[in-house]
């Protein structure tokens, strides 16, 4: 799992590095910009955001910035104090969590399929098209390992209150991680007598998180929902998803030219091709999405496959109107079942799981370059 770790991890620096070098980097669509120091350029887009809200607050852009939550600016803020750059320090804290995300699909993979199923499992999280964002200035890394490591307390080490706690932090860093109380409810059900009712104080846990960022928004601005209702500001409303896909169809067709002219994605000034090709790109990890999604309801105990159904209907019911399935590959990679499902399948073949991972790591070496050059990806 180390090698798996510093092999994959190595590899997306690299390509950023190199890509930061021979690639001229695209105009900003707009503020907040990265901030300055070393690394900076794994803190584009979202990664501005959090840089900007974990040195100046809330306040700096409200409230469009209560749309990002509150824990990993907060963890950023820690090491702004101590006297690191915000990019270098949340490289570092993205890193540290990605080992620990690992460790916790990896355990959860073996208790489920098997060690062999296992090591597929933690190779196709770490080499996914978009794992690169586990090394950026974003909340991906962060989540990961908080859902992966609530589900790990709860199935292998049989512990709801650590469980209960790590989901509590994981709704603290993403209203996604308000879903654990499913399957660490789930687990309690299980082995009810064996565990008692008290433990299942730890299953209540989980929205404490999400309540103390309510509470904080409720006294520092009057509404503890503003956080929702902020996503407008990304153009997202709730939508029926038969009308998200006819959306995300017709705005495929439109992008999907820009896939083919490498030179304009990879060199134009504006973010603007990118922009356009992601809905192309967003189309296809879509049609990955639901066949692993229709794979997790044979391979995946009940409740985890209806964390994951539950988490992946978010974005396919908020879509954005020019963008509507903005985010969807980035997005994927915080459902961490989705990737015990693909080492479910990919392990009993090496040859499959060869030539998955040799497409996923030219893909995810594609989109590296377009993210640190200041293009769209998700």
């Amino acid at each position: 799992m180390l090698g798996v770790f510093a092999a994959s991890r190595l590899f997306f620096m690299v390509v950023g590095a190199l890509a930061v070098w021979l690639l001229p980097p695209a105009e900003p669509a707009g503020d907040p910009l990265e901030p300055p120091g070393l690394l900076s350029y794994w803190a584009r887009w979202d990664g501005a955001w959090y840089s900007e809200i974990a040195t100046e607050g809330y306040g700096e852009r409200a409230p469009q910035s209560t749309a990002f939550f509150p824990l990993y600016p907060l963890l950023l803020r820690a090491g702004i104090s101590a006297g690191l750059g915000p990019a270098l320090w949340g490289v570092i804290l993205s890193l540290a969590a990605t080992l620990l995300a690992l460790f916790f699909v990896y355990r959860i993979s073996e208790r489920l399929h098997g060690a062999q199923a296992a090591r597929a499992a933690t190779l196709c999280l770490a080499f996914f098209p978009t794992a690169f964002f586990l090394n950026a200035v974003y909340t991906e890394a962060l989540f990961l390992a908080l859902s992966a490591g609530s589900v790990w307390a709860a199935l292998v080490r049989r512990d709801l209150l650590l469980a209960g706690l790590l989901g509590a932090l994981a709704a603290a860093t993403r209203n996604l991680g308000v879903l654990l109380v499913l399957p660490l409810f789930f687990e309690w059900w299980r082995h009810r007598r064996e565990l008692g009712l008290p433990s299942l104080a730890g299953v209540a846990l989980v929205p404490a998180g999400l309540l103390a960022y309510m509470a904080f928004l409720w006294t520092r601005f009057g509404d503890p929902l503003l956080f929702s209702s902020q996503q407008a500001y990304w153009g997202r409303a709730l939508t029926a998803p038969t009308v998200t896909a006819r959306m995300a169809w017709e705005a495929a067709a439109e992008g999907a030219g820009y896939l083919l002219q490498p030179s304009v994605l990879f060199l134009d000034p504006s973010p603007t091709p990118s922009l356009a090709a992601s809905n192309a790109l967003n189309l296809v990890f879509l049609t990955l999405l639901l066949a692993l999604l229709g794979s997790s309801l044979v391979l995946l105990p009940p409740a985890l496959s209806t964390y994951t159904l539950l988490g992946a209907a978010l974005p396919l019911l908020t879509p954005s109107a020019s963008f509507p399935l903005m985010s969807l590959p980035r997005f994927m990679l915080g459902l961490f079942p989705l990737f015990l499902v693909l080492g479910a399948l990919l392990s009993r073949s090496r040859t499959a799981l060869l030539l998955w991972l040799t497409a996923g790591s030219a893909a995810g070496a594609a989109l590296t370059a377009l993210f640190v050059t200041w293009r769209w990806v998700a």
